[in-house]
């Protein structure tokens, strides 16, 4: 199911764009399910005369650090229209990215659960069938993967947003093959596009920076493209306070961005770029996921072959 925020963004900003006025928009887009009903209490702040930025405050915790930034800066410059179509876009990228995801993760699920259920009968039809055992059998291959899963998730969602651990956790996922770099582009494409639309909206490029900054994730990219608002702030060129360690293309086409003062559309083409970059390598990942999980269940077969002919020869040889 699609992400509620894409056509809701969608049609705000077509109706801001034209002339409508922002509580009107904000009553006649409500919709069911978490978002409609969060924009609804939305609406009823704002016709009570809260701006749009406070009455998205007072839910902030329903909003990603993105959407609070861009109806932010919307809201400062008279573009809220065109803020809500960019995050209609970023919602519609990222829903792009999880179907991908999901269709990757579909066969390896039937591959564990065909091997779950199926795999056991191997040695209970060398024996003697016991429903206990089979049972057993089952939940033991499912631990195998589940187990490390559950483990995993656990550790993700109980790592706090911020602090030594945060960090550690940062540099472990952009350590990883594949998913680190699929990491490191999607970072670096929520910074130049956050960047690209607050620039060209007239803020100071010291605070796009920095709002840049904010929307991002990981903090291990923030570290290595934080220095480029300080920078800023001391009136230097941004890419003089990059991370040497970034992307020879990101900061090449950054530097031609500041060399022929057209940075915000250097900026929006490293969004489009390393987006794509993130998509393939995304796909990527999906592809291989079902593979790398066939050959564990292999394993897993390989496995309980054995150890039933095993057992099976042990009789044999007992008699």
């Amino acid at each position: 199911m699609a992400d509620g925020r894409i056509h809701l963004y969608h049609n705000l900003s077509v109706m801001l764009a034209a002339g409508v006025p922002i509580t009107r928009s904000l009553q006649s887009v409500q919709t069911g399910g978490k978002f409609g009903r969060l924009f609804k209490h939305i609406a009823t702040e704002v016709s009570s005369g809260q701006s749009l930025t406070d009455a998205a405050q007072i839910y902030r915790k329903q909003f990603s650090p993105l959407e609070l930034t861009l109806i932010d800066v919307g809201e400062q410059t008279g573009q809220l229209a065109e803020m809500f179509e960019s995050l209609s876009q970023w919602f519609a990228f990222r829903d792009r990215l999880a179907r991908t995801a999901r269709s990757g993760m579909l066969l390896p699920l039937i591959y564990i659960h065909a091997t779950a259920f199926i795999v056991p009968v191997i040695s209970c039809a060398m024996n003697e069938f016991d429903p206990l055992i089979y049972v057993q059998g089952v939940l033991g291959i499912l631990g195998v993967f589940y187990i490390p899963a559950a483990l995993i998730a656990g550790v993700f969602l109980l790592t706090p947003k911020s602090g030594p651990a945060r960090q550690a956790m940062d540099r472990l996922l952009l350590g990883l093959p594949l998913i680190g770099s699929a990491i490191r582009e999607l970072e670096l494409s929520r910074f130049s596009n956050v960047f690209a639309i607050t620039y060209k909206a007239g803020i100071p490029i010291v605070q796009c920076g920095q709002m840049a900054i904010d929307s991002m994730g990981n903090r291990l990219m923030v570290d290595k493209l934080k220095g480029g608002a300080e920078a800023a702030k001391a009136g230097q060129e941004m890419s003089t306070g990059f991370s040497g360690a970034l992307p020879g293309e990101f900061l090449g086409l950054w530097r031609t961005g500041e060399e022929t003062g057209d940075l915000d559309n250097a900026a929006k083409r490293l969004g489009h770029m390393h987006a794509d970059n993130a998509e393939m390598k995304f796909s990527a990942i999906a592809r291989w996921t079902p593979r790398l999980v066939y050959a564990l269940v292999c394993m897993v077969m390989v496995y309980y072959i054995l150890s039933g002919y095993s057992q099976l020869f042990g009789r044999a040889y007992s008699f």
